[in-house]
Protein backbone atom coordinates (compact mmCIF):
# COMPACT_ATOMS: atom_id res chain seq x y z
CA UNK A 1 0.00 0.00 0.00
CA UNK A 2 1.85 3.23 -1.23
CA UNK A 3 2.13 5.98 1.64
CA UNK A 4 -0.13 8.91 1.94
CA UNK A 5 2.06 12.02 1.14
CA UNK A 6 2.43 14.70 3.97
CA UNK A 7 0.19 17.39 2.14
CA UNK A 8 -2.50 15.05 2.06
CA UNK A 9 -2.02 13.48 5.51
CA UNK A 10 -1.80 17.26 7.21
CA UNK A 11 -4.55 18.33 5.04
CA UNK A 12 -6.96 15.68 5.95
CA UNK A 13 -5.91 15.60 9.98
CA UNK A 14 -6.42 19.14 9.77
CA UNK A 15 -10.37 18.86 8.30
CA UNK A 16 -11.14 15.77 10.17
CA UNK A 17 -10.41 17.86 13.64
CA UNK A 18 -12.13 21.09 12.32
CA UNK A 19 -14.85 19.40 11.14
CA UNK A 20 -15.24 17.04 14.97
CA UNK A 21 -15.06 20.65 16.25
CA UNK A 22 -18.20 21.90 14.56
CA UNK A 23 -19.69 19.45 14.73
CA UNK A 24 -19.42 18.92 18.00
CA UNK A 25 -20.08 22.42 18.65
CA UNK A 26 -23.43 22.18 16.81
CA UNK A 27 -24.35 19.29 18.42
CA UNK A 28 -24.24 21.37 21.71
CA UNK A 29 -25.71 24.66 20.82
CA UNK A 30 -28.68 22.19 18.97
CA UNK A 31 -29.20 20.47 22.70
CA UNK A 32 -27.91 22.55 25.39
CA UNK A 33 -28.68 25.84 23.75
CA UNK A 34 -32.71 25.89 24.70
CA UNK A 35 -32.54 24.20 28.08
CA UNK A 36 -29.51 26.66 29.39
CA UNK A 37 -32.31 29.53 27.04
CA UNK A 38 -35.04 28.03 29.50
CA UNK A 39 -33.35 28.09 32.26
CA UNK A 40 -31.81 31.85 32.19
CA UNK A 41 -35.89 32.80 32.05
CA UNK A 42 -36.71 30.57 35.17
CA UNK A 43 -33.90 32.82 36.96
CA UNK A 44 -34.91 35.81 35.25
CA UNK A 45 -38.79 35.85 36.27
CA UNK A 46 -37.65 34.54 40.06
CA UNK A 47 -35.83 37.95 40.58
CA UNK A 48 -38.06 39.97 39.22
CA UNK A 49 -40.56 38.15 41.97
CA UNK A 50 -38.46 39.06 44.76
CA UNK A 51 -38.44 42.52 43.43
CA UNK A 52 -42.54 42.40 43.52
CA UNK A 53 -42.29 40.78 46.61
CA UNK A 54 -40.02 43.64 48.23
CA UNK A 55 -42.73 46.32 46.78
CA UNK A 56 -45.72 44.36 47.68
CA UNK A 57 -44.43 44.84 51.33
CA UNK A 58 -43.76 48.04 51.38
CA UNK A 59 -47.99 48.66 50.10
CA UNK A 60 -51.19 48.07 51.99
CA UNK A 61 -53.22 44.75 50.29
CA UNK A 62 -55.79 47.06 49.24
CA UNK A 63 -52.90 49.33 46.79
CA UNK A 64 -51.47 45.83 45.52
CA UNK A 65 -54.03 45.61 42.79
CA UNK A 66 -52.29 48.27 40.71
CA UNK A 67 -48.66 46.49 41.82
CA UNK A 68 -49.63 43.22 40.29
CA UNK A 69 -51.34 44.81 37.16
CA UNK A 70 -48.63 46.87 36.22
CA UNK A 71 -46.02 44.22 36.67
CA UNK A 72 -48.21 41.78 34.66
CA UNK A 73 -48.06 44.50 31.45
CA UNK A 74 -44.37 45.39 32.12
CA UNK A 75 -43.37 41.83 32.08
CA UNK A 76 -46.07 40.03 29.98
CA UNK A 77 -46.84 37.60 32.28
CA UNK A 78 -50.42 36.61 33.81
CA UNK A 79 -50.59 37.64 37.85
CA UNK A 80 -53.19 35.10 39.58
CA UNK A 81 -53.56 36.62 43.08
CA UNK A 82 -55.70 34.91 45.74
CA UNK A 83 -56.61 36.77 48.62
CA UNK A 84 -59.39 36.53 51.66
CA UNK A 85 -60.66 33.73 49.24
CA UNK A 86 -60.91 35.87 46.32
CA UNK A 87 -59.13 35.23 43.35
CA UNK A 88 -58.36 38.08 40.40
CA UNK A 89 -56.12 37.52 37.50
CA UNK A 90 -54.06 40.20 36.02
CA UNK A 91 -53.47 39.22 32.36
CA UNK A 92 -50.15 40.41 31.05
CA UNK A 93 -50.03 37.93 28.14
CA UNK A 94 -53.30 37.06 25.02
CA UNK A 95 -53.96 33.67 26.50
CA UNK A 96 -54.44 32.12 30.27
CA UNK A 97 -54.23 28.33 31.44
CA UNK A 98 -56.07 27.17 34.17
CA UNK A 99 -53.35 25.35 35.96
CA UNK A 100 -53.11 24.12 39.93
CA UNK A 101 -49.99 23.78 40.92
CA UNK A 102 -48.90 23.90 44.34
CA UNK A 103 -44.69 24.17 42.96
CA UNK A 104 -42.85 25.86 40.77
CA UNK A 105 -42.97 23.90 37.44
CA UNK A 106 -42.84 24.47 34.01
CA UNK A 107 -45.33 22.99 31.71
CA UNK A 108 -44.71 22.12 28.39
CA UNK A 109 -47.45 21.50 26.13
CA UNK A 110 -45.98 21.83 22.87
CA UNK A 111 -46.89 18.21 21.69
CA UNK A 112 -50.60 19.55 21.33
CA UNK A 113 -52.59 21.46 18.31
CA UNK A 114 -52.06 25.11 18.75
CA UNK A 115 -50.81 24.60 22.45
CA UNK A 116 -48.34 27.07 24.10
CA UNK A 117 -45.50 26.57 26.83
CA UNK A 118 -45.52 28.20 29.80
CA UNK A 119 -43.34 28.84 33.08
CA UNK A 120 -45.31 28.87 36.18
CA UNK A 121 -44.45 30.46 39.59
CA UNK A 122 -45.83 29.99 43.04
CA UNK A 123 -44.78 32.59 46.11
CA UNK A 124 -46.78 33.16 48.97
CA UNK A 125 -46.17 37.77 49.72
CA UNK A 126 -47.16 39.88 52.10
CA UNK A 127 -48.43 43.04 52.51
CA UNK A 128 -47.36 45.88 54.99
CA UNK A 129 -50.61 45.32 56.68
CA UNK A 130 -49.47 41.69 57.27
CA UNK A 131 -51.66 40.09 55.21
CA UNK A 132 -50.73 37.20 52.93
CA UNK A 133 -51.43 37.04 49.41
CA UNK A 134 -50.58 34.00 47.08
CA UNK A 135 -49.47 34.98 44.01
CA UNK A 136 -49.40 32.55 41.17
CA UNK A 137 -47.18 34.35 37.59
CA UNK A 138 -47.16 32.52 34.60
CA UNK A 139 -44.47 33.15 31.60
CA UNK A 140 -44.60 32.22 28.10
CA UNK A 141 -41.63 29.97 26.79
CA UNK A 142 -42.68 30.85 23.39
CA UNK A 143 -39.43 32.52 23.16
CA UNK A 144 -37.42 29.12 23.78
CA UNK A 145 -39.66 27.86 21.11
CA UNK A 146 -38.61 30.28 18.73
CA UNK A 147 -35.07 30.15 19.38
CA UNK A 148 -35.25 26.34 18.76
CA UNK A 149 -36.92 26.49 15.68
CA UNK A 150 -34.33 29.47 14.71
CA UNK A 151 -31.57 27.39 15.15
CA UNK A 152 -32.61 24.27 13.51
CA UNK A 153 -33.63 26.87 10.08
CA UNK A 154 -29.76 28.19 10.91
CA UNK A 155 -27.99 25.10 11.84
CA UNK A 156 -27.62 23.28 8.00
CA UNK A 157 -26.46 26.52 6.59
CA UNK A 158 -23.49 27.29 9.59
CA UNK A 159 -23.06 23.84 9.59
CA UNK A 160 -22.19 23.86 5.68
CA UNK A 161 -20.17 26.56 5.84
CA UNK A 162 -18.40 25.71 8.64
CA UNK A 163 -17.47 22.36 6.54
CA UNK A 164 -16.45 24.86 3.72
CA UNK A 165 -14.37 26.93 5.73
CA UNK A 166 -12.68 24.13 7.69
CA UNK A 167 -11.71 23.04 4.04
CA UNK A 168 -10.28 26.25 2.78
CA UNK A 169 -8.50 26.92 5.83
CA UNK A 170 -6.96 22.81 5.66
CA UNK A 171 -5.77 23.84 1.91
CA UNK A 172 -4.25 26.90 3.42
CA UNK A 173 -2.64 25.67 6.28
CA UNK A 174 -1.29 22.42 4.95
CA UNK A 175 0.21 24.48 2.26
CA UNK A 176 1.45 26.36 4.54
CA UNK A 177 3.05 24.03 6.58
CA UNK A 178 4.15 21.86 4.48
CA UNK A 179 5.75 24.34 1.71
CA UNK A 180 9.19 24.86 3.72
CA UNK A 181 9.46 21.23 3.98
CA UNK A 182 8.89 20.70 0.39
CA UNK A 183 11.83 23.41 0.17
CA UNK A 184 13.66 21.37 2.43
CA UNK A 185 13.52 18.41 0.12
CA UNK A 186 14.24 20.21 -3.23
CA UNK A 187 17.49 21.67 -1.51
CA UNK A 188 18.86 18.37 0.48
CA UNK A 189 18.01 16.63 -2.72
CA UNK A 190 20.44 19.18 -4.39
CA UNK A 191 23.06 19.54 -1.33
CA UNK A 192 22.98 15.20 -2.13
CA UNK A 193 24.14 15.93 -5.67
CA UNK A 194 26.67 18.22 -4.33
CA UNK A 195 25.71 21.02 -6.06
CA UNK A 196 28.05 23.97 -4.67
CA UNK A 197 25.27 27.11 -5.10
CA UNK A 198 22.47 24.46 -3.24
CA UNK A 199 21.67 26.57 -0.13
CA UNK A 200 18.21 27.84 1.86
CA UNK A 201 17.17 31.04 1.46
CA UNK A 202 16.16 31.62 5.54
CA UNK A 203 13.42 34.42 6.08
CA UNK A 204 11.54 32.96 9.29
CA UNK A 205 13.09 33.41 12.52
CA UNK A 206 10.82 30.42 13.91
CA UNK A 207 12.47 27.03 14.67
CA UNK A 208 11.82 26.42 10.78
CA UNK A 209 14.27 28.93 10.23
CA UNK A 210 16.82 27.99 12.66
CA UNK A 211 17.23 24.72 11.11
CA UNK A 212 17.43 25.83 7.86
CA UNK A 213 20.26 27.66 8.99
CA UNK A 214 21.83 24.69 10.79
CA UNK A 215 21.47 22.80 7.97
CA UNK A 216 23.13 25.85 5.60
CA UNK A 217 25.97 25.90 7.98
CA UNK A 218 26.53 21.90 7.87
CA UNK A 219 26.60 21.52 4.20
CA UNK A 220 29.23 24.81 3.81
CA UNK A 221 31.47 22.86 6.40
CA UNK A 222 30.74 19.53 4.58
CA UNK A 223 31.56 21.65 1.35
CA UNK A 224 34.85 22.67 2.77
CA UNK A 225 36.00 19.79 3.94
CA UNK A 226 35.52 18.11 0.84
CA UNK A 227 37.50 20.61 -1.20
CA UNK A 228 40.03 19.70 1.89
CA UNK A 229 40.35 16.05 0.68
CA UNK A 230 39.97 16.72 -2.94
CA UNK A 231 42.78 18.97 -2.64
CA UNK A 232 44.87 17.27 0.07
CA UNK A 233 43.82 13.60 -2.77
CA UNK A 234 45.56 16.43 -5.95
CA UNK A 235 48.24 17.14 -3.66
CA UNK A 236 48.92 13.11 -2.77
CA UNK A 237 48.23 12.39 -6.77
CA UNK A 238 50.94 15.08 -7.68
CA UNK A 239 53.07 13.61 -5.00
CA UNK A 240 53.06 10.39 -6.15
CA UNK A 241 53.18 10.97 -9.53
CA UNK A 242 56.58 13.15 -8.33
CA UNK A 243 57.93 10.17 -6.38
CA UNK A 244 57.55 8.12 -9.80
CA UNK A 245 59.00 10.84 -12.42
CA UNK A 246 62.12 10.92 -9.23
CA UNK A 247 62.11 6.73 -9.37
CA UNK A 248 62.36 6.42 -12.90
CA UNK A 249 65.01 9.34 -13.58
CA UNK A 250 66.86 7.82 -10.39
CA UNK A 251 66.83 4.32 -11.75
CA UNK A 252 68.14 5.96 -15.57
CA UNK A 253 70.66 7.89 -13.61
CA UNK A 254 72.17 4.88 -11.65
CA UNK A 255 72.29 2.71 -14.81
CA UNK A 256 74.42 4.14 -16.77
CA UNK A 257 77.42 4.00 -13.82
CA UNK A 258 76.46 0.61 -12.62
CA UNK A 259 76.24 -0.78 -16.74
CA UNK A 260 80.34 1.15 -17.10
CA UNK A 261 81.30 -0.23 -13.56
CA UNK A 262 79.95 -3.81 -14.57
CA UNK A 263 82.04 -3.70 -18.08
CA UNK A 264 85.01 -2.62 -16.01
CA UNK A 265 84.61 -5.66 -13.63
CA UNK A 266 84.41 -8.14 -16.37
CA UNK A 267 87.43 -6.94 -18.75
CA UNK A 268 89.44 -7.17 -15.55
CA UNK A 269 88.08 -10.71 -14.90
CA UNK A 270 88.63 -12.01 -17.90
CA UNK A 271 91.63 -9.96 -18.44
CA UNK A 272 91.38 -8.76 -21.48
CA UNK A 273 93.78 -6.13 -22.92
CA UNK A 274 94.74 -3.21 -20.71
CA UNK A 275 92.41 -4.37 -18.20
CA UNK A 276 95.18 -6.94 -17.20
CA UNK A 277 96.60 -4.23 -14.68
CA UNK A 278 94.36 -5.02 -12.22
CA UNK A 279 95.75 -2.79 -9.31
CA UNK A 280 94.99 0.16 -11.79
CA UNK A 281 91.70 -0.44 -12.81
CA UNK A 282 90.13 -1.73 -9.18
CA UNK A 283 91.29 1.88 -8.16
CA UNK A 284 89.11 3.19 -10.98
CA UNK A 285 86.30 0.86 -10.00
CA UNK A 286 86.64 1.63 -6.40
CA UNK A 287 85.93 5.54 -7.47
CA UNK A 288 82.93 4.22 -9.64
CA UNK A 289 81.07 2.81 -6.09
CA UNK A 290 82.01 6.22 -4.55
CA UNK A 291 80.28 8.00 -7.09
CA UNK A 292 77.16 5.35 -6.50
CA UNK A 293 77.43 5.84 -3.12
CA UNK A 294 77.38 9.86 -2.67
CA UNK A 295 74.61 9.24 -6.09
CA UNK A 296 72.52 6.72 -4.03
CA UNK A 297 73.30 9.10 -0.78
CA UNK A 298 71.92 12.37 -2.65
CA UNK A 299 68.73 10.19 -3.82
CA UNK A 300 68.20 9.20 -0.93
CA UNK A 301 68.28 13.07 0.71
CA UNK A 302 66.22 14.22 -1.74
CA UNK A 303 63.58 11.63 -1.53
CA UNK A 304 62.96 12.89 2.26
CA UNK A 305 62.41 16.11 0.61
CA UNK A 306 58.76 14.47 -0.41
CA UNK A 307 57.88 13.71 2.57
CA UNK A 308 59.08 16.47 4.55
CA UNK A 309 56.73 16.85 7.51
CA UNK A 310 55.52 20.53 7.78
CA UNK A 311 57.71 22.29 10.22
CA UNK A 312 56.53 25.36 12.66
CA UNK A 313 56.98 28.50 10.51
CA UNK A 314 58.64 31.43 12.17
CA UNK A 315 59.75 34.85 11.07
CA UNK A 316 63.05 34.96 9.59
CA UNK A 317 65.57 37.58 9.00
CA UNK A 318 67.02 36.92 5.48
CA UNK A 319 69.93 38.99 5.41
CA UNK A 320 71.35 36.47 8.83
CA UNK A 321 69.84 33.49 7.88
CA UNK A 322 71.82 33.26 4.40
CA UNK A 323 74.84 34.92 5.46
CA UNK A 324 75.13 31.77 7.77
CA UNK A 325 74.63 29.82 4.51
CA UNK A 326 77.43 31.52 2.24
CA UNK A 327 79.87 30.77 5.26
CA UNK A 328 79.42 27.27 4.44
CA UNK A 329 80.78 27.72 1.09
CA UNK A 330 83.33 30.27 1.88
CA UNK A 331 85.99 27.79 1.05
CA UNK A 332 84.47 27.16 -2.88
CA UNK A 333 83.98 31.04 -3.35
CA UNK A 334 87.74 31.34 -2.48
CA UNK A 335 88.94 28.92 -4.82
CA UNK A 336 86.89 30.23 -7.96
CA UNK A 337 87.72 33.92 -6.66
CA UNK A 338 84.32 34.48 -7.17
CA UNK A 339 82.67 38.00 -6.22
CA UNK A 340 79.84 37.60 -4.10
CA UNK A 341 77.37 40.95 -3.38
CA UNK A 342 75.35 40.26 -0.47
CA UNK A 343 72.75 43.17 -0.34
CA UNK A 344 69.67 42.26 1.58
CA UNK A 345 68.05 44.82 3.96
CA UNK A 346 68.72 43.86 7.31
CA UNK A 347 64.56 44.60 8.33
CA UNK A 348 64.10 42.00 5.33
CA UNK A 349 61.81 39.07 6.94
CA UNK A 350 59.97 35.90 5.52
CA UNK A 351 57.39 33.56 7.29
CA UNK A 352 59.04 29.55 6.67
CA UNK A 353 60.53 27.25 8.39
CA UNK A 354 64.40 27.59 9.28
CA UNK A 355 65.28 24.09 8.05
CA UNK A 356 63.25 24.43 4.49
CA UNK A 357 65.04 28.11 4.63
CA UNK A 358 67.89 26.70 5.06
CA UNK A 359 67.79 23.77 2.43
CA UNK A 360 66.36 26.15 -0.34
CA UNK A 361 69.11 28.63 0.02
CA UNK A 362 72.30 26.24 0.10
CA UNK A 363 70.91 24.49 -2.94
CA UNK A 364 70.64 28.23 -5.01
CA UNK A 365 74.07 29.18 -3.41
CA UNK A 366 75.75 25.96 -4.22
CA UNK A 367 74.16 26.16 -7.73
CA UNK A 368 75.32 29.18 -7.77
CA UNK A 369 79.11 28.78 -6.98
CA UNK A 370 79.45 25.68 -8.94
CA UNK A 371 77.73 26.88 -12.64
CA UNK A 372 79.78 30.59 -12.10
CA UNK A 373 82.53 30.97 -14.09
CA UNK A 374 86.06 31.29 -12.34
CA UNK A 375 86.58 34.87 -11.04
CA UNK A 376 82.46 35.07 -11.79
CA UNK A 377 80.50 37.55 -9.76
CA UNK A 378 77.22 36.39 -7.49
CA UNK A 379 74.70 38.82 -6.15
CA UNK A 380 71.83 38.57 -3.93
CA UNK A 381 69.81 41.17 -3.08
CA UNK A 382 65.95 41.84 -2.24
CA UNK A 383 63.22 44.42 -2.12
CA UNK A 384 59.91 44.81 -0.37
CA UNK A 385 58.30 41.93 -2.14
CA UNK A 386 61.06 39.49 -3.44
CA UNK A 387 64.30 38.32 -2.94
CA UNK A 388 66.79 36.62 -5.53
CA UNK A 389 69.85 35.53 -6.72
CA UNK A 390 72.07 35.93 -9.59
CA UNK A 391 75.23 34.46 -10.80
CA UNK A 392 77.17 35.34 -14.14
CA UNK A 393 77.51 32.28 -16.58
CA UNK A 394 75.94 31.85 -20.20
CA UNK A 395 72.19 32.30 -19.86
CA UNK A 396 69.79 28.75 -20.57
CA UNK A 397 67.47 28.60 -23.81
CA UNK A 398 63.82 28.38 -23.22
CA UNK A 399 64.72 24.81 -24.36
CA UNK A 400 67.11 24.18 -21.38
CA UNK A 401 64.37 25.84 -18.88
CA UNK A 402 61.57 23.71 -19.61
CA UNK A 403 63.32 20.70 -18.54
CA UNK A 404 65.47 22.66 -15.69
CA UNK A 405 63.18 21.55 -12.49
CA UNK A 406 63.80 17.82 -13.88
CA UNK A 407 65.71 15.33 -11.49
CA UNK A 408 69.26 14.56 -12.67
CA UNK A 409 68.43 16.98 -15.72
CA UNK A 410 72.09 18.40 -16.57
CA UNK A 411 71.96 21.34 -18.90
CA UNK A 412 75.07 19.26 -20.75
CA UNK A 413 78.70 17.70 -20.36
CA UNK A 414 80.28 20.61 -19.03
CA UNK A 415 78.13 21.21 -15.80
CA UNK A 416 78.04 17.39 -15.68
CA UNK A 417 81.39 16.90 -15.43
CA UNK A 418 81.48 19.77 -12.59
CA UNK A 419 79.80 17.29 -10.83
CA UNK A 420 76.18 18.46 -10.27
CA UNK A 421 73.97 16.13 -9.72
CA UNK A 422 71.02 17.46 -11.24
CA UNK A 423 69.18 17.63 -8.24
CA UNK A 424 69.47 20.86 -7.15
CA UNK A 425 66.46 23.35 -8.71
CA UNK A 426 64.26 20.07 -8.03
CA UNK A 427 64.60 20.22 -4.59
CA UNK A 428 64.27 24.20 -4.42
CA UNK A 429 61.53 23.74 -6.63
CA UNK A 430 59.72 20.86 -3.96
CA UNK A 431 60.73 22.88 -0.74
CA UNK A 432 59.07 26.43 -2.14
CA UNK A 433 55.77 24.39 -3.43
CA UNK A 434 55.36 22.72 -0.21
CA UNK A 435 55.42 25.91 1.57
CA UNK A 436 53.41 27.95 -0.97
CA UNK A 437 56.17 30.92 -2.43
CA UNK A 438 55.91 31.42 -5.90
CA UNK A 439 59.51 31.67 -7.77
CA UNK A 440 60.93 31.95 -10.79
CA UNK A 441 64.04 31.04 -12.51
CA UNK A 442 64.96 33.08 -15.55
CA UNK A 443 68.27 34.66 -17.72
CA UNK A 444 69.34 38.05 -17.28
CA UNK A 445 71.84 39.89 -19.51
CA UNK A 446 75.00 38.04 -18.38
CA UNK A 447 73.99 35.12 -16.00
CA UNK A 448 71.23 33.49 -14.42
CA UNK A 449 68.62 35.18 -11.95
CA UNK A 450 66.37 32.79 -9.03
CA UNK A 451 63.48 35.00 -7.35
CA UNK A 452 61.36 34.36 -4.61
CA UNK A 453 58.06 36.27 -3.97
CA UNK A 454 57.53 37.16 -0.87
Amino acid sequence: MKKMKLFPKTFLYTFFMLLFITTSMHLMIYFFYPKVYLSRMQDQLEKKMDTLQQEIKRNAAAEAGQIFSDFAKQNNVNVTVECAGSEVTYMGMDFQISLYADADMVFDVSNLENAESIIVKNKTMEADDGIEIQVEVMASAMPVKEAVDMITFLLPFTFGAAILFSIVFSYLYSRRITRPIFHMLNVTNDMKNLKPEAAFHVQDEDEVGLLAEQINQVYEQLLATIRSLDEEKEHMLAVEKSKTVFLRSASHELKTPLSGLRILLENMQYNIGKYKDRDKYLAEAVAKVDELSGMVRDILDTSKVQDLQEEEKQKLYAGGEIGAVLQEYAMQIADKKLEVTDSIPEDCMLFMSRNTFQKVWSNLIGNAVQYTEQGGQITIAADTDKIWIENSCTPLTEEQLAYIYEPFYRVDDTRAASGGNGLGLYVVRELLKKEGFRYVFEPVEDGMRFTIFL
